[in-house]
């Protein structure tokens, strides 16, 4: 789950990458690869790309080696830059948008009809919003966790939300529905028609510093899941080593960037995030089935939250989990 997000989001860099430089999406070779299970040879392809996303990954797992409070002053930066580049999207869009073009019948085609589709649609949705449940891996390491999670959990995701929205909004009221379909580069075409060619670079620019503050967070957060296994005995002992110097679990992020290396040059952006959404939905299901096991079974245990709705709230999250993995 956690390597398989931090090579989605690498790949996603390479994507605003091709927009200012398209030789990074040149092939170097190809190779063909027959499996026993399919009836066409796998085609594996490696481009010119790949390894500049694999030394990103690298970049961002040694940045988060160098200490936790670094890494958070360093994600704090990236993240409002992130925010200012949405915004000045929205703020253009607003301005000088001009409504798109009619939707085609092409998204009548699709091949799949009612719930199927509308739970495959949700894999690259939910795949955007991914990153809600990160703040629950980085507890030991947040100030009164009880108060702070929380506040930051519910402002974070109501953000997030209204400027994926306003975004998206723009994106369909400038480009139309088709050519938002079409586009591998969907913001920076969108800049393309309202400020032309060199304002669009700029916005690309801003984009890729959202990806690398999105793959930043990754690495500050998932390693301490491995961490805290290795540590409790569930899992390979070199994870929990910590940094003597910077205190950070070394062991885990190079652990986790050695695996996101080895699935960004052997993954396209749609099998690494259809792989991801589909394990991260399934344990998330199993999240909910594990919660209500233990308000059952450990009635008394000390609880510092409390579950709004439950349990209707966990049983529709685990059914819609279950639901998202097993149609993908």
């Amino acid at each position: 789950m956690s390597p398989g997000m931090a090579a989605v989001i690498a790949a996603g860099v390479l994507r605003f990458v091709e927009f200012l430089f398209p030789a990074v999406a040149t092939p170097i070779f190809t190779w063909h690869v027959t499996l026993s299970s399919q009836s066409q040879p796998y085609q594996f392809t490696l481009t010119a790309g790949q390894p500049l996303a694999a030394a990103v990954v690298v970049l961002l797992a040694v940045s988060n080696y160098l200490g936790v409070r670094m890494a958070g002053r360093f994600q704090v930066v990236l993240t409002s830059l992130k925010m200012v580049a949405l915004v000045a999207i929205i703020i253009f869009g607003l301005l000088l948008g001009k409504i798109g073009g009619e939707a085609s019948n092409t998204y009548i085609t699709l091949g799949r009809s009612g719930l199927g589709s509308f739970l495959m649609i949700l894999v690259p949705v939910m795949a955007a919003y991914n990153g809600f449940q990160s703040l629950g891996c980085i507890g030991e390491d947040v100030t009164n966790p009880q108060k702070n999670i929380p506040r930051a959990a519910i402002f974070g995701s109501l953000v997030v939300i209204s400027l994926y929205m306003l975004v998206n909004w723009t994106y369909f009221r400038v480009l139309g529905l088709s050519r938002v379909a079409q586009s591998h580069h969907v913001a920076s075409d969108t800049m393309v028609r309202l400020i032309g060619n060199n304002g669009a670079k700029w916005i690309t620019v801003g984009m890729i510093i959202s990806a690398l503050g999105a793959l930043h967070s990754n690495f500050l957060a998932y390693p301490r899941i491995p961490f805290a296994m290795a540590r409790d005995g569930y899992f390979f002992a070199f994870a929990k080593r910590v940094q003597p110097l910077y205190r950070t679990p070394s062991g885990a992020i190079f652990f986790q960037a050695c695996v996101a290396v080895l699935l960004v040059l052997t993954g396209t952006y749609q099998e690494l995030y259809s792989f991801e959404m589909f394990a991260i939905w399934l344990f998330f299901a199993l999240n909910a089935i594990a919660l209500i096991r233990l308000r059952i079974t450990e009635p008394e245990l000390p609880r510092s939250y409390r579950v709004w709705g439950y349990p209707w709230t966990v049983l529709v999250f685990g059914i819609a989990g279950f639901a998202i993995s097993l149609n993908l």
